[in-house]
């Protein structure tokens, strides 16, 4: 075909324009694929950026979570109940991203608005704080926070003034209320209240009860009401009532529970005095064995006592270490008696002296009667010369301190200050007999300092006794597992305080002795806890008084805080936050 002189080059100048666009639809695409392999790459280290402060704060929340302890003391990062510093945190997060992963910064700050970062602790005291973690990876800054509530109670006994599987009766002018652990007042008056009374049965009060503390005015109530059955308190128009829900005490205090704190009480057994060492039956034997200076008589060793030992010569003092008598102990007149370890095969009777006695642990097989005479103030410890602080553990069959084995107080006998580590009192099973009185006279007040008692059968006390304080509160735990045979009784009519809580199973309790009408000076500062299905558990009578304190709980020792109540820390759902790199 004949072509025309005017195409002639086209094919080539097309060829060149499709080249030409060709290289320019390459040149575009190196520059979009280098842009978004750079913005992969940017995105990809923001991600790990991200990733990285996720674990730092996953790791420190772990951390503060795992610390948290009943404390309420004010530790350096931010929960007052949580020990945590930046090195738990840190060890937490190494385990999660080990090296070579970027170290990330943690701040803990309150919730406040405007709060200081740099203020790391709970300025508002509402018990929740921002945990902050901050990391830097490859030039990319993640900060994110979350905020921690450490106000969770779990508390495996209830948190009740009085808790009683059956009924509670409050006679006379007797009253329970609630006190802040200032022991300031509630004013509110209405619900939500610090904690409340439970009955499983009913609950019935008197013109007096009107559940607002003495010298309160206008009264307030103090105490919601939680009751199965019905409730009578002619004294005021209740708030806060809840009908039905209430448990019996042992599906909160189970067996499991129950076997722990007998555990705890049980510490004196075995008995920690030694059996074996240099043996004697007569006192004259024995007191020549040992050096004599003076009225001071000392054992070099321990002492093995076959028989009967009696001391009583005025004015003297005899210290030992480890001694075990097989037979009756018995201190009379103005002596003074010290041991390391202390076992008595019979029964242990002190009878006269005044000044301190510190036998460290003792174990007593029989009865440990123990007075100090009309002019004198006993002292007794389970303490030792070597370690006067610490006192160690005691067991015994029955116990009575200026009483006797029928619960009446023998008169004539003076005060007494009892010093005791955690106490097991076995009494005579099944018998109902008494197991342990603290009698003491009426107008001289004694003193029981012990963290722990426990017992089986009756208990009894009456006169001015008091055990424990706010600041070192105690568990009375009457642990009467008998199946409901037969219905044991506390019989309460000291006119001392209790400060701590009482937890009484398948027994009632009768506080009767009255008070002077003062909050520090009620029957009972803590807690009542009874179960038992067939009966009234608890009466009040005469001017007796329950006063709740929530500090006679907390300061409780730590190995029964565990038993009793923990605290725990958990995420605010809806928290958790990423903030600005910058």
């Amino acid at each position: 075909m004949q072509r025309h002189t005017k195409e002639t080059g086209a094919a080539l100048i097309l060829l060149i324009g499709i080249t030409a666009a060709l290289a320019i639809l390459t040149g575009a695409l190196v520059m979009l694929l280098a842009n978004q392999q750079g913005a992969t790459a940017s995105e990809r280290t923001t991600k790990t950026s991200l990733y990285y402060a996720e674990a730092a704060l996953d790791s420190g929340v772990n951390a503060i979570k795992a610390t948290t302890t009943v404390s309420t003391k004010d530790f350096p990062y931010g929960l007052p109940d949580a020990q945590i510093d930046m090195s738990q945190m840190n060890t937490e997060y190494a385990v999660a991203c080990p090296s070579p992963a970027p170290t990330p910064i943690y701040k803990v700050y309150d919730n406040v608005s405007g709060a200081d970062t740099g203020v790391a602790y709970d300025v508002n005291m509402d018990h929740r704080v921002w945990v902050q973690a901050t990391v830097t990876y490859q030039g990319h800054t993640s900060r994110l926070r979350e905020m921690l509530d450490s106000s969770t109670t779990a508390s495996i006994l209830p948190e009740a003034a009085l808790y009683a599987d059956t009924d509670i009766v409050a006679s006379g002018t007797s009253d329970v209320y609630a006190v802040k652990p200032d022991w300031s007042f509630y004013t509110a008056g209405i619900p939500p209240y610090v904690t409340s009374i439970m009955a499983g049965g009913d609950i019935t009060g008197n013109s007096s009860t009107n559940l607002s503390p003495p010298l309160q005015s206008p009264a307030k109530q103090t105490l919601g009401i939680n009751v199965n059955g019905s409730v009578s308190l002619p004294a005021i128009t209740e708030n806060g009532v809840t009908i039905g829900g209430v448990g019996l005490l042992s599906d909160y205090f189970d067996q499991a529970r129950q076997y722990a704190l007998t555990v705890e009480s049980q510490t004196g057994i075995p008995t920690q005095a030694t059996s074996t060492g240099p043996a004697y039956t007569t006192q004259a034997t024995l007191l020549a064995a040992m050096t004599h200076v003076g009225n001071t008589y000392t054992a070099s060793g321990n002492v093995v006592y076959n028989g009967n030992l009696t001391l009583s010569t005025n004015g003297t003092t005899y210290n030992f270490q480890s001694l075990y008598v097989t037979g009756n102990l018995t201190l009379n007149g103005t002596t003074t008696t010290n041991s390391t370890a202390l076992y008595v095969g019979g029964n242990f009777t002190i009878s006269g002296p005044s000044s301190t006695n510190r036998f460290g642990p003792i174990y007593v097989a029989g009865i440990a009667n123990w007075n100090g005479g009309s002019s004198n103030t006993l002292s007794v410890q389970t303490t030792t010369l070597a370690d006067p602080t610490t006192a160690g553990p005691m067991y015994a069959q029955i116990l009575t301190v200026d009483g006797d084995t029928n619960g009446n107080y023998v008169n004539g006998s003076g005060a007494y200050n009892l010093v005791l580590g955690d106490v097991w009192i076995d009494g005579n099973a099944g018998t109902g007999n008494v197991a342990v009185n603290f009698s003491g006279p009426s107008g001289t007040a004694s003193t029981v300092m012990c963290p722990l008692l426990a017992t089986t059968e009756k208990t009894v006390s009456n006169g001015k006794v008091n055990f424990g304080t706010l600041t070192d509160p105690m568990v009375y735990f009457m642990q009467c597992d008998n199946d409901g045979l037969y219905t044991n009784t506390c019989a309460w009519a000291s006119s001392g305080t209790f400060t701590g809580i009482m937890v009484i199973m398948e027994a009632v309790i009768e506080v009767s002795g009255g008070n002077d009408g003062t909050l520090a000076h009620s029957n009972i500062v803590g807690s009542i806890l009874a179960g038992t299905p067939v009966a009234t558990d608890i009466t009040l009578s005469n001017n007796s008084t329950v006063c709740y304190n929530q500090a006679a709980i907390d300061n409780l020792p730590p190995t029964l805080q565990l038993i009793l109540r923990t605290k725990t820390t958990t995420t605010v759902p809806g928290t958790w936050q990423q903030l600005s790199g910058n």
